[in-house]
């Protein structure tokens, strides 16, 4: 079964489909209906924001299966599916009563996210310049020395837990319960998780010494591919290999 949609069994199927997202040009989040919340900030209403706390379970889970990337560091990433976005133009901070704490982002969206007990106690939000909707927010998990066309399993299965404590608060009571059942998002084998390449794909392969598979991309956004994170017997070290299309003649 395939969930399409940042995409996150039969009879829930429906239920669960509706709340899926996509996680990232990398690794797949359920899809969040954040609580409607007036916020202005600086003379903006209803900034894109996330709270400090619900991002701080990214940091939890990053350190509570950091082994399945053991040599990555946690970074996170803003995109954004549609408006092209200059992202160093883009500001984070952590802001709350008492906190105040820029957050630097560079040209790619990537940033780190710190631990700060007074920031969890002041209930603080990381808030950027951009109206609510215009960005997406994903883990970065990248281990050294991964060929520049390929990610390894392990990073995506990190992200995918990551993405996964983040998020699925913020998913149906029905969606939630019926993916924990099955031992959490990222270990659902009935659930298919969509990911992105960097651009548009002729042929995706995973690959493990020997052994190779071609994976299934979707023909109508042709960036999109299924990579067996449930299946275990694929390793971490297993690649996941692109093909990318030629790029057109001008």
């Amino acid at each position: 079964m395939k969930l399409t949609t940042f995409s996150f069994l039969g009879l829930l199927v429906a239920a669960i489909a509706a709340q899926a997202q996509e996680a990232t040009d990398a690794a797949p989040a359920p899809q969040v209906a954040e609580a409607v919340q007036s916020v202005e900030v600086n003379g903006m209403k209803n900034p894109e924001f996330k709270p400090y706390r619900q991002m701080l379970k990214g940091i939890d889970a990053f350190e509570q299966f950091h082994a399945l990337a053991p040599a990555a560091q946690l970074k996170f990433q803003l995109v954004s599916d549609s408006t092209p976005i200059a992202f160093d133009k883009v500001t984070l901070r952590i802001a709350g009563d008492n906190t105040e704490v820029p957050l630097p982002v560079d040209s790619n969206g990537i940033f780190m996210l710190p631990r700060l007990a007074s920031a969890a106690e002041d209930n603080a939000e990381i808030i950027s310049n951009l109206r609510k909707g215009q960005l997406r927010w994903r883990s970065e998990i990248r281990s050294p020395n991964v060929p520049a066309n390929a990610r390894r399993l392990g990073d995506l299965r990190l992200e995918c837990e990551i993405g996964w404590a983040i998020n699925r608060q913020d998913m149906s009571f029905v969606a939630r319960n019926s993916l924990s059942m099955m031992g959490g998002l990222c270990h659902a084998k009935r659930v298919g998780l969509r990911y992105q390449a960097p651009r548009a794909l002729s042929g995706v392969t995973l690959v493990s010494g020997e052994r190779k598979i071609a994976l299934s991309i979707d023909p109508k956004a042709k960036r999109v591919f299924w990579p067996p994170l449930a299946d275990n017997s694929w390793n971490n070290e297993s690649l996941v290999v692109y093909e990318f299309e030629a790029a057109p003649a001008e």
